[in-house]
């Protein structure tokens, strides 16, 4: 499954607004909330038995098929394929909702942990907004919002034993008081990495930073696909890059280009989520499998659609 997002990239942030979804009428979102099929127990496979989600009393699962109903029809986002969508017990269409979006397995390798305890959190934001910079010139010269990226949410957090990790910036339109947050959640495993997005407003940080340890409880790989089950005498592939380069990844080309992590961009980027809402729209962006886009977009050409 190729990776979007999450949602989930940062740089793509701001759609022209020609490009939005027509609304729907509050009987034609009423219909659509109703024919969604929720799970609320059990567990659920993801990508061919690789790993698995166990539901926990209070979240609710979407499959694929509803998933797209709620990003596309409800909150106006273009076409958005993922596994499925996990949500606390708020109905999607409330205010105070947020999500997490459930994108799929990158099968590019075992990623290396052992910098871990070297990642230095300034250093890297540093890097991160002057490559937004540069990319500003771009998206103005291509009609799109320039983007600020104001600093972390949350940095960088790596848990060892359960070979996660998840980081959170705080991001905004220039000259909009209207803060968003990329949260970004990467599971470690034997041939590559689980990838999940979160959508919400940096208001909501507390609340999706207090509900993320009983999230990354319910998803785990499966036996013979866990990090601990690496074997390179068994021909495993090793990633080309670590910890360092899934972060910079998540985030633009630019940047990742001047570290030395060009690989990483052979499938992905640069696509965007609107979390849209009753009496507004904050924007959010998320990864996607969309490199050719991504790839014109910071060339300054035009991509192929």
């Amino acid at each position: 499954m190729q990776s979007p997002l999450l949602m989930l990239v940062v740089v793509w942030l701001g759609l022209a607004a020609a490009s939005l979804a027509a609304p729907k009428t509050d009987e034609e979102r009423q219909q659509i909330l109703e024919s969604l099929k929720w799970r609320t127990e059990g567990a659920i496979a993801l990508d061919e038995d690789v790993a698995t989600i166990k539901l926990q009393s209070g979240f609710r699962y979407l499959n694929s098929t509803d998933a797209g109903k709620v990003l596309t029809d409800l909150w106006g986002n273009p076409k958005h394929p993922t596994l499925g969508m996990l949500f606390p017990p708020e109905n999607p269409q409330a205010e105070s909702v947020w999500a997490v979006i459930v994108e799929g397995f990158e099968n590019e390798g075992y990623v290396k942990d052992g910098e871990a305890d070297k990642l230095d959190a300034a250093k890297m934001l540093k890097d991160i907004q002057a490559g937004q910079q540069e990319a500003n010139e771009s998206r103005k010269q291509q009609g799109y919002t320039e983007l600020e990226i104001v600093g972390w949410a949350m940095p960088p957090r790596y848990d060892k034993a359960a070979k996660k990790l998840t980081w959170a910036l705080d991001i905004k339109a220039l000259g909009s008081d209207r803060h968003s947050v990329n949260y970004y959640v990467r599971i470690l495993g034997r041939r590559g990495y689980l990838v999940l997005n979160v959508l919400g407003g940096l208001d909501q940080m507390q609340e999706i930073e207090a509900a993320t340890p009983q999230v990354l409880a319910m998803v785990e790989f499966n036996a013979g696909h866990r990090y601990a089950d690496f074997d390179e005498k068994k021909g495993d592939k090793v990633a080309t890059y670590g910890l360092a380069g899934l972060i910079f990844g998540a985030v633009g080309l630019k940047v990742a280009a001047k570290l030395g992590f060009i690989a990483l961009f052979a499938k992905k980027f640069g696509f965007i989520l609107l979390f849209l809402k009753k009496f507004g729209v904050v924007m959010v962006a998320a990864v996607a499998a969309l490199f050719n886009r991504i790839k014109g977009f910071f060339s300054g050409s035009k991509a192929k659609p």
